[in-house]
């Protein structure tokens, strides 16, 4: 699966939750493949790799190994963040670029 260049998720950058509890990163890939790292800050981390798909201009589905779908709808970029409603919440990441 390859990304249309116009469609809002920025791949190959790093997504970070703001959060004061939780870990959550992704990397998307225009394979359709999405790096993650998800946990607890101070806590346990687990770092899976999940499959993803296009289903608008600004929405995708992930979906986890065990089938289950987390839907991100409404995908949009404001400086250096993008707001999402991730499963029904609405929640804010920073964009990073990879390290050289």
């Amino acid at each position: 699966m390859t990304i249309t260049p116009n469609h809002a998720l920025p791949i190959d950058h790093f997504l970070d939750l703001v959060s004061d509890t939780l870990v959550n990163s992704y990397c998307f890939r225009s394979t359709g493949r999405v790096t993650a790292t998800i946990g607890k800050k101070n806590g346990p981390l687990a770092g899976p790799l999940f499959n993803y798909r296009v289903v608008s201009d600004d929405g995708i589905e992930i979906i986890h190994s065990d089938g289950r779908i987390e839907r991100w709808t409404g995908i949009r970029i404001e400086g250096g963040l993008l707001h999402v409603e991730r499963d029904g919440q609405l929640q804010t990441f920073t964009i990073r670029k990879p390290a050289p």
